[in-house]
């Protein structure tokens, strides 16, 4: 067989033999990952439930169960709102990073304005609005070290507090100022907001 007679006795050529196997290996190429992902896939992740439209929502917030209708990408913000008219979480930065519209969810502050709602379902949500406001309580301690100022951002911080405290109940200075790191003052009234959670602490142990 010679170049100028490419075809062999059984009518394929070398050429064809060679760009056959190219495409063979190049298919094995493209195919083997993916395939991996999909065996990965399939074999680790439960089928995911497609949600659209308004879906209706039960959520329990404060100790009471509440239901609503709400689109799948509506924020746990947005839904305690306007649709359940629980106002004390605040929209500022919209962004997750001031904490004005902490919640706490299972215990745990969240940033409500990037939490969807439909992920809360079955949990329960804390917010402002439960607190006490004895002199024991977290709003207390605010009010008698004049830890505000516009007060804007306040429900956030005393959200966060709350939070803080149930899990800290004997912080210290430097543990308050971690736990609370991720709430902003325009005002700059950060030292008595430090001083609230400090009397908190000491006022919740004492009740």
């Amino acid at each position: 067989m010679t170049d100028q007679d490419p075809k062999s006795r059984s009518g394929s050529s070398r050429r064809d033999f060679l760009r056959g196997s190219s495409l063979a290996a190049a298919t094995a190429v493209l195919t083997g990952p993916a395939q991996v992902a999909l065996d990965e896939a399939t074999g680790a992740e439960p089928e995911v439930k497609v949600l659209t439209g308004e879906v209706s929502l039960t959520l329990k917030v404060n100790g009471e169960e509440k239901t609503c209708k709400v689109e799948p990408r509506s924020t746990l913000l947005d839904t305690l709102r306007h649709r359940l008219d629980i106002t004390g979480p605040k929209r500022v930065c919209d962004r997750a990073s001031c904490g004005a519209c902490t919640a706490i969810v299972d215990g745990v502050p969240v940033y409500s304005c990037t939490t969807l709602a439909v992920t809360c379902t079955g949990k329960t949500i804390e917010t402002l609005e439960s607190f006490g406001t004895d002199a024991n309580s977290v709003p207390h301690a605010f009010h008698q070290a004049d830890g505000l100022m516009c007060g804007y951002c306040t429900p956030g911080f005393v959200t966060a507090c709350k939070a803080f405290l149930d899990k800290n109940p004997n912080p210290t200075l430097d543990e308050v100022k971690k736990g609370l790191d991720g709430n902003i003052c325009r005002c700059g009234t950060y030292m008595g907001v430090l001083e609230a959670a400090l009397a908190a602490a000491k006022a919740m142990k004492g009740a």
